[in-house]
Order: C-alpha cells, then sequence, then structure tokens
C-alpha cells in the first residue's frame, strides 16, 4: 500500500512538473496583463488631438507587479493643440445614433484630458467627440503589427528578462501594452510601447512599430538600446 501511494505521488509531481514547464512565457505574460490596448481610433481637427484606447486593465490599477481581475476600458484622450488647462471639460461623445455627456479631467503628466468612457456609451463604426462647438470622427487604426503581434514580438526580445520572473508556475510580474506616440505627440508616428514591471519595482520595455514590427528601443533595466 505504501508502495502504490509513493508511485501515485511520484506521478502527481512528473505531471505537476511537465505542466509548470509547460506553459511557455507568452502564456505568463498573456495571463499577467495589467493592462492591454486591443484597439485604438484617432482623430483631430484645427484644435485637437483626440484618442481613443479600448482593451482591459486590472480592476484594481496598482503599479505593484502583479496584476488583478481584469475590466474592460475605453480610454479617451483630448490634448488641445494650444495650452488648456481648465481642470475638467464637459463633451458629448457619440456613437451611431447614441450621444452621450461626459467629463474629462486634466492630467498634469501628458498635459491631456482622460476619462473612461467604458460604461457611457458602447463604441461603434460611426464615433466622435464634439467639444465647444467643434466635432472631431475618430478613425479606428488597422495597423499591420496587431496587439497580438506585438505582445508575441515583446516576449521574444524580453525573453530573458521574462525568464528571470518565473518562479515555478507563478510569474511575479504585470504587464502592460499601450499605443504610443513621438515625443512631440503630433500623433504622427504612433508604436506599441510594452512594459514588464515586477515585484521589485524593475521595469523592461520594448518600443515596436505598428507598421512592420521592427524593435526600435529595448529598456532592460540597466540601459537602453536602440535600433
Amino acid at each position: 500500500m505504501f508502495k502504490k501511494v509513493l508511485v501515485s505521488l511520484s506521478l502527481l509531481l512528473v505531471v505537476f512538473g511537465v505542466t509548470a514547464c509547460g506553459k511557455t512565457i507568452d502564456s505568463h505574460v498573456q495571463n499577467n496583463m495589467a493592462e492591454i490596448t486591443k484597439d485604438y481610433y484617432f482623430g483631430e481637427n484645427e484644435t485637437m488631438f483626440v484618442t481613443l484606447s479600448v482593451g482591459e486593465r486590472e480592476k484594481d490599477y496598482l503599479l505593484n507587479g502583479q496584476a488583478t481581475e481584469p475590466v474592460n476600458y475605453s480610454l479617451l484622450v483630448i490634448k488641445f493643440k494650444e495650452e488648456n488647462i481648465a481642470k475638467a471639460i464637459v463633451l458629448q461623445v457619440r456613437s451611431g445614433d447614441a450621444t452621450s455627456d461626459v467629463e474629462a479631467e486634466y492630467n498634469s503628466f501628458n498635459n491631456s484630458y482622460m476619462v473612461d468612457i467604458v460604461d457611457d456609451i458602447t463604441i461603434g463604426e460611426d464615433f466622435s467627440i464634439v467639444y465647444d462647438g467643434q466635432t472631431v470622427t475618430l478613425e479606428k487604426q488597422n495597423f499591420a503589427i496587431n496587439y497580438e503581434n506585438a505582445l508575441q514580438i515583446a516576449c521574444e526580445n524580453l525573453k530573458d528578462n521574462l525568464e528571470e520572473q518565473k518562479s515555478y508556475n507563478h510569474f511575479n510580474a504585470e504587464c502592460y501594452l499601450r499605443v504610443m506616440s513621438e515625443k512631440d505627440n503630433d500623433f504622427s508616428d504612433l508604436y506599441w510601447c510594452f512594459t514588464c514591471l515586477n515585484y521589485e519595482g524593475e521595469s523592461f520595455t520594448v518600443i515596436i512599430s505598428t507598421v512592420d514590427g521592427s524593435v526600435l528601443a529595448i529598456s532592460d533595466g540597466d540601459e537602453e538600446k536602440t535600433a
């Protein structure tokens, strides 16, 4: 009887070992996304740039190296071409025949107004915002490199750093995938930005072209490398 117990326990450990080793770094990353942009919309007029990032983020948004329960989000960002530092602005969002009034709050970090509209309106093909009598129509950006491609490229280029975050079948870090523009914020060029943040506060980042998937810069925690 004792031998049978030992054999059963050994088989259980073998199965566990295969399961733990078989989980790829890609699947660890996918299961530990604290924020991921899946669809991205953009529009502008003479006075403002407007973007909409649609995807998932953790319910308790904390930069602590641990991803929690995901929820949907639709982050609307308005950036004026000339300075505007009101604490908040009220605008209309339109999708098809539906219209909703929302209040966007000023974010001094990126000098823009932001609001999550996920509970205010359903995003359709015909989406626009109206502010101060001006309408901006947003178009979905059909990137040649989509978010799934970007995640794969990021995992390939940060493989060693990401592997170091694994402990048995656990991944001791959280990951973010966002769309970013050039430093001058004119939105003429857009890139995927993937970041991994671990429990110790170390971060690793890779910037990826949305056009051809080329890696433009990598920061592995020690130094930044550019292509």
